[in-house]
């Protein structure tokens, strides 16, 4: 009997400290990788953004989603147009034709604009900071692909670049 008590009692207690821990645990709340906010915060913590440089980002990353929205809706409109024509057997091929000409010039486009956004981002940062920056980015790439090199919970064949196959528009 005396034993069966000092084993409840043991229990008892261990259940106590667990709930005692569980409470009083702080959650963190730094944003994961891969989660909205998480870069934004890297780049705020590694590279220590002046509060002038944290308001210039947030500006151009207003200005870069305004951007993206409208391309994305004009590619939207054309594939949904192409997309009609291509459905109907009487299309004419010169406007199918036209059609994807104006898609590839958006997507030219869009490129250029990234291009020069990129080059516009640069100059928000010190020579030490884009330094650090860079640092950081061949970080994170030897991470990615020695991570590629293991299969995933899906197998190799989700860990290919392009997944299952090449996107077709």
């Amino acid at each position: 009997m005396n034993r069966k008590k000092m084993v409840a009692w043991l229990s008892f207690v261990l259940m106590i400290t667990f709930i005692y821990s569980l409470a009083s645990a702080q959650a963190v709340n730094r944003p994961k990788a891969g989660h909205p906010g998480w870069w934004p915060q890297v780049l705020k913590d590694a590279l220590q953004l002046t509060p002038e440089q944290e308001k210039k980002l947030e500006e151009f990353r207003q200005a870069r989603q305004q951007e993206a929205k409208v391309h994305r809706e004009k590619m939207d409109q054309l594939r949904t147009e192409w997309r009609k024509l291509m459905a109907d057997p009487k299309a004419d091929e010169q406007k199918i034709n036209s059609l994807i000409d104006q898609m590839a010039r958006v997507r030219a486009d869009r490129m250029k604009a990234l291009y020069k956004n990129k080059k516009e981002w640069e100059k928000i940062f010190t020579p030490e900071q884009l330094k650090k920056l860079e640092e950081y980015r061949q970080d994170f790439r030897h991470r990615r692909e020695t991570r590629l090199d293991r299969p995933g919970r899906r197998g190799r064949l989700m860990t290919r670049r392009d997944g299952f196959g090449r996107r077709t528009y």
